[in-house]
């Protein structure tokens, strides 16, 4: 039977045998259970005969020996309230209360016959997770699941530390999946997700202790239980999540159409990015990658995530991306990646000009030079004045502008000769040696 007890008075020894046939009635917390009033030989025992008890968390204990009738007292009812009867080898439980501070109890077990009495020591810890656990489902999520978790989503879990009303900031806290179709999201935000059956975490300022979780797509309709444990002082809470399957809603996926444009004039766009969001259907959503697109990821992992296009600078009037849930429903994505409407920027060859060499060979000689490419408005200087340049169209003409300015003309020169499109010059000699001899 099972019988709870704090509180009571502390009974005489004197009256231990008064007592022997009697299972007195207790109140307050702390339960017993034993098995039926059969006497036993041997001393008394209790196990454990030492153990560390946290506020607020029950600890079973188990008796045997002695008579078969026994008294359990406590040396510190504040901390441990335990007094009472119990008939028979058998189990007893205690809840220690709130302390503020480790707190050493001896719990103590005698019999109606006077055996030696058996003791066992404990020691009760402050309790620093709090029994108040927090489970925020993603806001993406159907609305149908209600408070629970849909299959394939995910939500942040959230407890908070303090010991005597003081946050507990920067404790480690860990996390332990205890039963269920459910996951501890271990890996950076942003980076690829990992998921475990536990991870840990740091408590804020706040001496709060967040961490996401993922229930697995395949889910279904349970209670998956969370063990939270803070790490410096041992101290255990656990919760509970409750898991709905995913929504029934048809499987979509928006936008369902995409169009992108290239940003410079006669191309099609490169590097330009837009998100799709996947929800309804089963999770995890296989999608497809087009030739012409990159598609990241492939795997949809849970109902309301979202994968990215990026335009490849391949032009293409409608590529199809394929989303497939898990149960094979199909529904697909229009991307196009359209030329620019930017007018196409003027191209120019390179200004040019040929032969780069010419002569002068009598006083009526005239040199022809072809120019080309370039601004296509063409310009000519001489460093003899002597020489006269003319443009023509695309023809650069270089001859003497007067015979008799060179007769006796000490005997040089082959003269530089610049010709220029505005931007860009190219120089060529001219050879007028032979005027000096040939003009009279």
């Amino acid at each position: 039977m099972n019988r709870s007890f704090s509180g009571a008075s502390r009974l005489a020894r004197g009256a231990l045998a008064a007592l022997a046939s009697l299972v007195l009635g207790s109140c307050g917390s702390g339960a017993v259970s034993s098995t039926s009033a059969t006497a036993t030989s041997g001393p008394i025992t209790i196990s454990p005969a030492t153990a560390t008890l946290f506020s607020d968390l029950p600890t079973v204990f188990v008796v045997s020996g002695g008579n078969g009738s026994y008294i359990v007292t406590s040396s510190d009812q504040q901390a441990v309230p335990a007094a009472g009867a119990l008939k028979g080898p058998g189990s007893f439980t205690v809840v220690p209360n709130p302390v503020a501070a480790d707190t050493a109890v001896t719990l103590t077990v005698s019999d109606t016959a006077g055996s030696p009495p058996a003791s066992a020591a404990l020691t009760v810890k402050p309790r620093t997770v709090s029994n108040v656990v927090t489970v925020t489902p993603s806001a993406s999520q159907s609305a149908a699941c209600g408070t629970a978790i849909c299959s394939g989503g995910d939500a942040e879990v959230k407890a908070t530390l303090s010991q005597a009303g003081v946050p507990l900031v920067g404790r480690t806290v860990q996390f332990d999946v205890v039963s269920g179709d459910v996951r501890i999201i271990t890996s950076a935000p942003g980076a690829p997700e990992i998921d475990s059956l536990s991870g840990t975490t740091t408590t804020d300022g706040t001496g709060t202790a967040r961490i996401r979780v993922r229930v697995l797509a395949d889910a279904a309709s349970q209670t998956a239980l969370l063990q939270i444990t803070d790490l410096s002082s041992g101290s255990t809470q656990r919760t509970s999540i409750a898991i709905a399957p995913a929504s029934n809603a048809p499987l979509n996926a928006q936008p369902s159409t995409i169009v992108f444009q290239g940003v410079d004039a006669g191309t099609c766009a490169t590097g330009i990015q837009a998100d799709v969001i996947v929800f309804g259907g089963r999770p995890p959503y296989l999608i497809s990658q087009p030739g012409s697109f990159s598609v990241s990821p492939t795997v949809v992992t849970s109902n309301g995530g979202r994968f990215t296009v990026t335009a490849t600078g391949q032009c293409t009037s409608g590529s199809q991306i394929a989303v497939v849930d898990s149960n094979g429903a199909t529904v697909s994505v229009t991307a196009s990646n359209k030329l620019s409407d930017l007018p196409a920027p003027v191209t120019t060859t390179p200004f040019t000009v040929s032969p780069s060499s010419g002569t002068l060979a009598t006083c009526n000689s005239v040199a022809n030079f072809t120019l080309s490419g370039g601004s296509g408005t063409y310009f000519g200087t001489s460093q003899d004045s002597r020489l006269d340049v003319r443009i023509n169209g695309n023809v650069g003409s270089v001859q003497a502008k007067s015979p008799s300015i060179w007769s006796g003309s000490p005997g040089s020169a082959t003269t530089a000769i610049t010709f220029s499109d505005g931007k860009t010059s190219a120089a060529v000699a001219v050879d007028a040696h032979a005027l000096t001899t040939n003009c009279p």
